[in-house]
């Protein structure tokens, strides 16, 4: 060891890379995709580093300590084995973890292992991961152009309620929560899907209400690790009144995008039929943003898009121009959007509909508002339909859209969500909610319905 300003700073090599567990970092992993040099398979890795562990108590600093070596690898796809240059590789990883055989360091005075593998491809084309086109957020903006007002005095509820479960309720819940998740992980049963909270407040005028708040499930009861979203808040003025009118486009689309948070929770399927994204007057970096704000809150397994021909090629070549990595790139690495790939293109329509389906109930905003953000106005109307055939008859059928034979869906049997309710203390154990009551308590504020088997 040796001693700056004042310090202990342990520098003994054994004792520090006994220690690398205790001093990784997750703020520095980088992922990573190569491909396979032997059959150009994509692979997926990530890059462990170490940060300086301080021990004030001690006057101690165990300080980073990174080394150099080669990650051993086989291929799920070929079979063939390779390796990979990579710092720390007794912490860093494949993707997943069963592809890693074996690891050395440069360093190693055995050469053993280095002359074992010396044959081997290494993988030569990488990227570091970007996650831009497939990471999903929701967003949600509980201060602006909100969906749910106050029938009686108009408030902004979506504010009110969620400064409520932030301030008032959320206590109560995470400590709920975070018994269920160690009992969850002892269990090593599935997981929930989703958490789902309800709860009672009253607005600025007096007026009682109820929300219904949804996050996707996190091993954590971090309020700052949930991204929730809005469900509904019953007493709210209806949202076929809000919506209803002549409005800004950045308006309609805030409440576009909290509608496809609310979409994605409840319904089998989501349709954007929109002609253009952006204009032609919009620059490149709007363009990106703009497709990237509702590709991020879209489930690519229950979402179709359909715009005119040239609009996804032109999204490819802008986000191209405005980062570092070309779209064809991060395709060819897995990065690309699946909905991108996947778009529906057609030059005969000026339709402009974005819509949930299922069964018995469809949501349907419809107007004269493409995709783009701005000042000018548009019109936007807002229905409510009570089956998926009058749905597809009205607004899917004329625009040559097929229609599915899966609404409802095969639910995933072992799929479920917790349901933290007020009237029940927020007790997880008591409010399992199954995707066949997620309309039911959400829209009609009803109690979840068992699953017998």
């Amino acid at each position: 060891m040796k001693f700056e300003d004042g310090k202990i700073i342990i520098d003994d090599k054994d004792f520090l890379r006994r220690m690398k567990h205790s001093i990784a970092d997750p703020k520095k992993t980088i992922s990573t995709r190569g491909k396979c040099p032997y059959c150009s398979n994509t692979l997926e890795y990530y890059e462990v580093f170490t940060s300086d562990f301080p021990m004030p108590e001690r006057q101690t600093i165990i300080p980073a300590f990174d080394e150099k070596g080669v990650m051993i690898g086989k291929c799920e796809n070929c079979n063939n084995t390779f390796k990979v240059e990579i710092t720390n590789p007794e912490l860093s990883n494949f993707n997943p973890e069963r592809i890693k055989e074996d690891f050395y360091f440069f360093s190693d005075t055995n050469q053993q292992k280095p002359q074992k593998y010396s044959n081997i491809k290494t993988i030569q084309s990488f990227v570091e991961t970007n996650t831009i086109l497939t990471d999903r957020h929701r967003g949600y903006d509980f201060n602006d152009n909100p969906l749910f007002i106050c029938e009686d005095c108009h408030s902004n509820l979506e504010n009110i309620s969620y400064t409520f479960l932030k301030d008032q309720k959320w206590n109560a819940i995470s400590n709920n929560y975070s018994n269920y998740i160690n009992w969850d992980l002892a269990s090593r049963g599935g997981s929930p899907k989703y958490i789902v909270i309800r709860f009672p407040f009253y607005c600025s005028c007096g007026k009682e209400h109820d929300a219904i708040f949804y996050s996707d499930y996190h091993e954590t009861s971090d309020f700052q690790h949930h991204q929730f979203g809005l469900l509904n808040i019953f007493g709210a003025q209806p949202l076929s009144e809000t919506l209803f009118g002549v409005h800004t486009k950045t308006t309609i689309m805030t409440w576009l995008y909290k509608l496809l948070t609310r979409w994605d929770f409840l319904y089998d399927e989501v349709y954007i039929i929109s002609p253009f994204v952006g204009h032609q007057f919009l620059n490149k970096k709007d363009l990106v943003n703009t497709w990237l704000n509702v590709l991020s809150r879209v489930n690519p397994q229950k979402t179709k898009i359909f715009v005119r021909n040239g609009q996804s090629k032109s999204f490819k070549r802008a986000f191209s121009e405005t980062n570092m990595i070309s779209y064809d790139d991060m395709e060819k690495f897995d990065l690309g959007s699946v909905l991108i790939d996947e778009l529906k293109s057609k030059n005969n329509f000026h339709a402009k509909v974005y819509c949930a389906v299922s069964q018995n109930r469809c949501e349907i905003l419809n107007g004269s508002m493409n995709l783009v953000e701005g000042k000018s106005f548009e019109v936007a109307n807002f229905d409510i339909l009570d089956s998926y055939s009058k749905a597809f008859d009205k607004f899917l059928n004329p625009l040559g859209i097929n229609r599915t034979d899966k609404i409802p869906p095969e639910n995933n049997k072992k799929e479920f969500s917790l349901l933290f309710d007020e009237k029940s203390d927020f007790n997880p154990y008591t409010g399992t909610l199954y995707p066949e009551s997620y309309i039911s308590v959400a829209i009609n504020n009803q109690d979840p319905t068992p699953r017998y088997p």
